[in-house]
């Protein structure tokens, strides 16, 4: 995941613009994230990306957001609560995911 924000510290600046590094020769999925604040985000993801490399990418998509959190499966309602599982094996590929507050 990369962080490509010219100052992170400067309120004015837009919001920070975040990437994930994804590997063009290996399994490719998107995922979209509902954010507890109503966004949307929506990135690629290799298939060996795990729930901890989503859940960075929305730390860095939101600095300064509250990190206590908890991430879920829309259907069936399911917490992410392993953050070593990849995103095959936990089920996200071309999935929506959902966040709460903690």
């Amino acid at each position: 995941v990369t962080n490509s924000a010219a100052s992170p510290r400067a309120p004015t600046n837009p919001p920070t613009a975040v990437s994930v590094d994804v590997d063009q020769s290996a399994p490719v999925t998107s995922i979209q994230i509902r954010l507890s604040d109503g966004t949307r985000l929506v990135t690629k993801f290799n298939h060996s990306h795990t729930v901890g490399d989503i859940r960075n990418f929305i730390n860095l998509s939101r600095p300064g957001a509250p990190t206590a959190y908890s991430l879920m499966t829309t259907f069936p309602n399911k917490v992410l609560s392993d953050d070593g599982s990849n995103i095959k094996d936990a089920g996200l590929l071309n999935a929506c995911i959902v966040q709460r507050k903690s």
